[in-house]
């Protein structure tokens, strides 16, 4: 009885051992980073840009491993101080092949959006959710541009939500009515353009 109660015991404590520790470093930040972190309070991080509430770091010091895939070519967003993305460059379509099997392995199939389909710059987006955080694979087809991005959804959407009302304050000219001079612009195009 004893050696049954041992055993039902190491059996639970190894399975609750056996999780998958991307999955738990992603609920609670991307690897050691905590998310809502304030980078540039953190040891090694480096402002390269900023546009208004969003900052964009840099850390030399940190390389990661994700599918055997070495990654160092990183930048890390901050929306008001608080670490809510990640940013990877791919530099090789066989790497984004790689991560993409990964992450259907661990997070299931994703979500495709294509745009601008039948053009020069058509994009692929793959796009997976756990807990919450978003991931996403960018492919630009016909160019060799392909990114991987993490993102921390409570504090993304309102870095979204900031920028598109930044955008329509800064772009408050309504397109209609036409002052005088657009007017005259449009019925000479229009009348360019009978038959």
């Amino acid at each position: 009885m004893r050696t049954s109660i041992y055993l039902f015991l190491i059996t639970a404590v190894f399975l609750m051992n056996t999780g998958d520790p991307a999955a738990a470093d992603l609920k609670d930040g991307f690897f050691d980073i905590t998310w809502g972190a304030n980078l540039s309070e953190l040891d090694g991080f480096k402002k390269i840009s900023e546009n208004s509430n969003v900052a964009y770091f840099v850390s030399d010091r940190r390389a990661y491993k994700i599918a055997d895939i070495k990654i160092s070519d990183v930048v890390y967003g901050s929306f008001e101080n608080q670490f809510f993305a990640v940013y990877v460059n791919i530099e090789a379509i066989d790497v984004f092949a790689q991560l993409r099997r990964y992450i259907n392995h661990k997070y299931g199939l994703p979500k495709i959006k294509i745009t601008k389909m039948q053009e020069a710059d058509q994009q692929t987006v793959y796009q997976w959710n756990y807990e919450k955080t978003k991931i996403k694979l960018k492919i630009y087809e016909n160019r060799d541009n392909m990114k991987m991005a993490f993102y921390y959804t409570p504090l993304s959407a309102q870095v979204n939500e900031t920028q598109m009302e930044t955008f329509q304050e800064t772009h408050k000219k309504p397109i209609f009515p036409l002052d005088k001079t657009q007017m005259q612009q449009a019925e000479q195009l229009r009348d360019l353009m009978q038959f």
